[in-house]
């Protein structure tokens, strides 16, 4: 019997409204070392690859859209193999859910053929899809007591991806965006990865992981922390977050004891959250009055960790005080930011408190997330109008949206020139030109902060780095059939021999970058940041050419953006 498109929720299982339904678990760390693809038997497909992608926990939305990747690609076929969906578990070769306990597991499918079948979560399928190659299972695999089957299961991985050149390319006459080649996943650059390395620029970080509850635990304490000023304790709490996902409950206390970053305080917590599901020091944060008034402070663009805690002594608690005591009114902006930074590019105190209270009276509309088709609509638009002010240019989209997020908190494009020799030039003072011309077009509303070239200094200690870069409020053209909504768009210009380099640096993590810039500098002698790549002794430069060429240089098997979540 074939599987039948659902018409309608009711085809979805009882459970579709649990809480984390519309949470998608991405791989987990623990890729098996000693099985590389290439050593695992794995059965050989015969027969077009059977897809069975169990419902519950599946809202109906998320489960209509792994339908549909699956009947787009059937024609296609990934990595050379068709596939094809099944409603019979029985005959399925692979199992899609988010389903990760045994018992929950148990209630929809025999354990004993589970134990046949590889399982594996959802973005498996998005994964191996979107990149044209069936990836390793097992670093996808939903049930940790079925890792070993799964990884047995696994159809076998047969590569198809063709090596594109990754440079900027050649100017056509036409607005460009990148086809970002680099987003692409390999099936053995996931399997070399380390799940327990000290570095997290090492390990493969999902979107989501089978321990997000211990992550937004951990989370809270850590937030507590970057809110009182603490600053070596949150990067603890930091790097607790980035390693915590290759814990699994299931986890015997002496492998919690092994993991990176773990000191004994954190094991405690650890095995406190293992025994309990909660951990009560972050229940108690939660619902602390202090902690709560700081992080809707600090949510404010501008409003930094000192500040939120300077208005909290203030005698400031709620947002509604906050507003008074900036003289704001919610949805009105009258402050002239673009004629204040065109005039004096230096970050001062009045640029700032222009900035708080843009990003307060507009909070409204910049708390609220961007849909991925939002943020390429946005770049769309301000590639046109990039081509009216200098033709040649490319952009990658980088931030949230390149790691795999559906929705996105702001918008970050990379953009450069296509001209290798003449690029530099050609983007020189590029950004006051395209937010000024963005600006008449009415799409720029305000300008957060802006900044122009600096030169890039071996020496320099803080990661912020020297490109050009424009922090804006944005809004799409009037449209009768949509609300227009305010957005935060960071614009930033690399010259065309540091442009994979701030792609790189602008895609990763916080977590992910900080130790891509410690590795560089403890175990290659380089420094790394999104303006380029020098050596500490001498100050000799690189100019990758390529996503994979940054990686290449700094010593590191190549991590694919989805897989750089290394935050909570």
């Amino acid at each position: 019997m074939p599987f039948k498109r659902p018409h309608s929720p009711r085809s979805v299982s009882s459970d579709a409204g649990s809480s984390d339904s519309d949470r998608v678990q991405g791989p987990s760390k623990r890729v098996h070392q000693s099985s590389p693809p290439s050593a695992r038997q794995s059965p050989v497909i015969d027969h077009p690859l059977r897809v069975h992608i169990l419902p519950v926990k599946l809202q109906s939305g998320v489960l209509e859209g792994l339908i549909n990747l699956v009947e787009k690609s059937s024609s296609g076929g990934v990595g050379g193999q068709e596939l094809q969906l099944t409603a019979d578990v029985e005959q399925a070769d692979v199992i899609v859910t988010t389903v990760h306990m045994r018992p929950r597991l148990e209630r929809h499918i025999d354990w004993e053929l589970a134990k046949t079948k590889a399982i594996v979560t959802p973005d498996w399928l998005r994964h191996s899809i979107s990149s044209r190659t069936l990836l390793p299972c097992g670093a996808y695999s939903a049930i940790n007591d079925l890792r070993d089957n799964t990884e047995r299961r696994c159809p076998e991985v047969k590569s198809n991806i063709s090596e594109h050149p990754e440079t900027p390319p050649d100017a056509s006459g036409e607005p460009q965006s990148s086809t970002d080649q680099g987003a692409s996943m390999n099936a053995a650059d996931v399997a070399a990865l380390k799940h327990i390395s000290r570095f997290c620029c090492q390990r493969a970080s999902p979107l989501i992981c089978p321990n997000q509850t211990l992550v937004k635990e951990l989370d809270v304490i850590r937030r507590s922390r970057f809110l009182e000023g603490e600053e070596r304790s949150m990067l603890s709490y930091a790097r607790a977050i980035a390693v915590s996902v290759i814990l699994l409950r299931s986890s015997p206390e002496p492998d919690i004891a092994k993991l990176p970053f773990l000191g004994e305080k954190l094991v405690s917590l650890v095995e406190e959250f293992v025994k309990t599901g909660e951990i009560a020091e972050a229940q108690k944060k939660s619902a602390s009055s202090r902690f709560s008034s700081l992080s809707i402070f600090n949510a404010i663009h501008g409003i930094g960790p000192h500040t939120a805690r300077r208005l909290y002594s203030l005698g400031l608690r709620t947002i509604e005080e906050l507003e008074r005591y900036y003289e704001v009114t919610p949805g009105v902006t009258d402050e002239d930011t673009l004629s204040l930074l065109e005039s004096n590019l230096a970050k001062d105190e009045v640029t700032t408190e222009k900035s708080i209270k843009i990003a307060l009276a507009l909070r409204h509309d910049l708390s609220q997330t961007i849909p991925r088709q939002e943020v390429e609509e946005i770049c769309r638009l301000v590639m046109q109008e990039l081509q009216s002010v200098e033709e040649g240019c490319t952009s990658v989209i980088a931030g949230g949206y390149r790691r795999g997020k559906p929705q996105s908190n702001d918008v970050d494009i990379v953009i450069t020139h296509t001209d290798w020799s003449l690029g530099s030039q050609k983007v020189n003072g590029l950004c006051k030109k395209l937010v000024r011309r963005l600006h008449e077009r009415g799409l720029v509303k305000h300008v957060l902060y802006m900044s122009e070239f600096h030169q890039h200094n071996v020496l320099r200690t803080h990661h912020w780095d020297s490109l050009a870069k424009a922090l804006t409020v944005f809004v799409l053209p009037h449209d009768p059939a949509r609300e227009r909504v305010y957005r935060r768009v960071d614009l930033i210009f690399a010259a065309p021999e540091v442009f994979w380099t701030a792609v790189v640096g602008w895609t990763g993590s916080t977590m992910f970058e900080r130790d891509l810039r410690l590795w560089a500098k403890q175990e290659k002698g380089l420094k790394f940041d999104s303006s380029g790549i020098s050596r500490r002794h001498d100050s000799k430069l690189f100019f990758p050419k390529s996503e994979r060429e940054v990686f290449e240089l700094l010593g590191l098997t190549y991590v694919p953006p989805t897989l750089r979540n290394a935050d909570a």
